[in-house]
């Protein structure tokens, strides 16, 4: 279990950093285009449920939800032009090593990001830059 929240606490960290670092951008005039249709997904193994979710929100804020379950997850929301990152992590438990999780980001109905992870305790995180 210590293994598990370590891992959460790092999945944290690392979104919450991209959105620090996105958000002292010295180029407050670039917009990137934008808005962006986006869509996050989730998806685990049939023996893994989702526990933690966060994602940056339509101004580019993380935003967390915890004590999920099930093994999918995904929304979609409009995300403000302006936004420097768009960032997706999740964590799950799988019952053996044998779990696996996928995170997934589409922008305007493309995948432009997708990372996964594998074990019994389970992170994946993957961010988009717009205009990368």
């Amino acid at each position: 279990m210590k293994k598990f929240k370590k891992l959460l606490a790092l999945s944290f960290c690392l979104v919450a950093l991209t959105a620090l670092i996105s958000s002292c951008s010295k180029d407050d005039d670039n917009n990137n285009g934008g808005p962006y249709e986006v869509e996050y997904k989730v998806t685990a193994s049939s023996n893994a449920t989702i526990s933690t979710v966060v994602y940056g929100n339509a101004q580019g804020d993380p935003t967390s939800l915890t004590s999920l379950s099930g093994n999918t997850w995904s929304t979609k929301l409009t995300v403000n032009a302006g936004v420097q990152s768009i960032s997706l992590g999740a964590n799950a438990t799988a019952t053996d090593a044998s779990g696996s999780i996928k995170v997934q980001i589409f922008v305007n109905g493309v995948m432009v990001k997708e990372n996964t992870g594998s074990g019994q305790y389970l992170t994946a995180t993957a961010v988009y830059i717009p205009g990368s």
